[in-house]
């Protein structure tokens, strides 16, 4: 039983303020730390961590940061033959200020944005054999679209559609998890999410555009879900935050570990819901992901 995840790798340049500064404000920071991530390896680390046969499907830049994130997913776990080191071209970089326990980040995509669909196709047999193939959108969407269009009916589709731009409804059909957080949702669904009801009423207007099983991450509020017979709503689990980068990567890819592995819709929210809790205390991306072991802790 095997995930793929498609998506992009980055290296995080974070740093810690106390504020976040004004258009021409220098301010000073302090805690500057280089840190494995991109939302496709975070997703892959998480799978992994939690127990999954996971393999990266992806490119890197052919400097030193490339080669430290292809170390980093194999240390993890991460089968890395499905990732290319790009000639001539710089690793995705991401420019992360973490303030109070959130944070903003700037993205080059580098080498995420030479995974073509034409890459994609040349693995279609691996693809086509996989348990389930994760997507996220920090890669071309001409590719996103073209994995969907490949495996869609076949194989299982998890997409998490961050950061979020429009998708056409037709590529929508073809996705069976689908995962936003509150604030992307309204893009998809056209609903603003204040309340419960309104997180239903997404849901519901997710499963017309033909999603099998849409969820939306509320942040502290929890999750809001269909299992396949209704819509449910698992309220947050209090913590205190110091860094939420990969929460939202976390809880995707313990989902996808957790179906994959048989669980029940139910059981595999509660699962990726504790996953994410553990990583918000923690500081960085991959490293803060727990293990399956610290979850069921």
């Amino acid at each position: 039983m095997s995930i793929i995840v498609i998506g992009s790798a980055n290296m995080d340049l974070v740093m810690r303020t106390e504020r976040m500064p004004q258009i021409g404000e220098t301010i000073r920071g302090g805690g500057f730390f280089l840190s494995p991530g991109g939302k496709g390896a975070n997703q892959a680390v998480a799978c992994a961590k939690m127990g999954a046969d996971t393999r990266m499907l992806g490119k890197v830049g052919d400097d030193l940061f490339g080669q430290s994130l292809l170390d980093s997913l194999q240390s993890f776990g991460v089968r890395t033959d499905l990732m290319a080191k790009e000639p001539n071209v710089t690793t995705g970089v991401a420019s992360i200020t973490v303030c109070e326990g959130n944070n903003c980040i700037i993205l080059d995509g580098g080498a995420n944005d030479k995974v073509t669909p034409e890459y994609i196709a040349s693995f279609k047999d691996e693809l086509l054999r996989a348990s389930a193939i994760m997507l996220q959108l920090e890669i071309p969407m001409e590719s996103v679209y073209a994995a969907v269009e490949l495996v869609k009916g076949k194989v299982p589709i998890f997409l998490n559609p961050a950061p979020a731009v429009p998708i056409d409804d037709a590529i929508l059909r073809g996705v069976d998890y689908f995962t936003p957080n509150e604030i992307e949702c309204r893009l998809y669904a056209n609903v603003e999410i204040r309340s419960t009801e309104e997180a239903f009423a997404a849901l519901d207007a997710l499963r017309a555009k033909g999603v099998r099983y849409p969820l939306i991450t509320l942040g502290a509020k929890g999750v809001a879900y269909f299992n396949g017979k209704e819509n449910v709503h698992k309220p947050g689990r209090a913590v205190e935050a110091i860094d939420t980068t990969a929460a939202g990567d976390t809880f995707s890819g313990a989902l996808a570990a957790m179906i994959v592995a048989g669980k029940s819709m139910d059981e595999a929210v509660d699962i990726a819901q504790r996953a994410a809790s553990i990583t918000v205390t923690r500081l960085g991306a991959q490293s803060a992901i727990p293990t399956l072991a610290e979850v069921l802790a």
